[in-house]
């Protein structure tokens, strides 16, 4: 059994939580050959395979979440992307099947990483590219200090069990003697209240909130509330915020 984190208690909200950047899949369209299949590991819902789809991508996921899959199938519009569920640590496929391959939001999740980074290797072409994200950075100065109150209020859980930073998997892919590109960082911003913030820590939105108990949370919630009216302020005052993500191209043959 595998130890990587599953999205399925996530399934049903994971769409309406998360929001995909206009500028990420003409970012992903140059560096992804057209001549070959895209594999993506941890696809989810599909929230960034059916836009490649429709971009004229063919591709294939894998996750190892299938009521996560299973809201893909029911969104996709014919054949592809074709989905399987599978580990990456262990993918089911033979070596360079794939023309290039995306791991967004999905290895930070993965205890043994560096072996899902061997096996997506594996199965790509030996002209292949792998292209991937930790996930964002960068949020105010206000956010970061809320999640981290609300974390130091429920036990500070260990977390992530995977990859860390972007920085992390760049020094493992070197030292495999792949060349890193960085892509255009794409920024997003929004405005967001230390209430809702707090809210959507203590419904377990983040799959960081899920080994904390229900009771936990609540309480968590409850302090962290207090400790930012006398540190931050209004509450329910709408703040800005700016989100930064980086995503890099790992090729094979440089």
């Amino acid at each position: 059994m595998t130890e990587s984190v599953s999205f399925d208690r996530a399934a049903d909200y994971y769409d309406r939580t998360r929001t995909l950047s206009e500028h990420l899949i003409p970012n992903l369209l140059p560096l992804l050959p057209g001549d070959g299949v895209c594999l993506e590991i941890g696809v989810g819902t599909g929230r960034i395979a059916l836009p490649l789809v429709e971009k004229g991508i063919r591709v294939v996921g894998v996750d190892i979440a299938p009521e996560m899959l299973k809201k893909l199938i029911a969104k996709r519009n014919g054949t592809w992307p074709c989905v399987a569920v599978a580990d990456a640590t262990g993918l089911p496929f033979a070596d360079q099947t794939f023309a290039s391959a995306v791991a967004a939001h999905v290895l930070h999740l993965i205890p043994d990483w560096r072996s899902a980074v061997e096996e997506l290797l594996r199965v790509l072409r030996s002209d292949g590219v792998l292209v991937a994200t930790r996930g964002g950075v960068s949020r105010p100065r206000w956010h970061r200090e809320v999640r981290s109150r609300f974390f130091k209020e429920a036990g500070d859980p260990p977390w992530p069990p995977g990859l860390v930073t972007i920085d992390e998997l760049d020094a493992h892919a070197v030292g495999l003697g792949l060349g890193v590109h960085a892509l255009p960082d794409i920024v997003t911003e929004d405005s967001i209240s230390v209430n809702q913030l707090l809210a959507m820590l203590e419904a377990g939105y983040w799959s960081a909130c899920w080994s904390i108990d229900e009771e936990t949370c609540r309480r968590a919630a409850t302090a962290t509330r207090k400790w930012a009216r006398e540190k931050i302020g209004d509450l329910d005052l709408g703040r800005h915020t700016v989100e930064t993500m980086r995503w890099h191209a790992y090729r094979l043959a440089e």
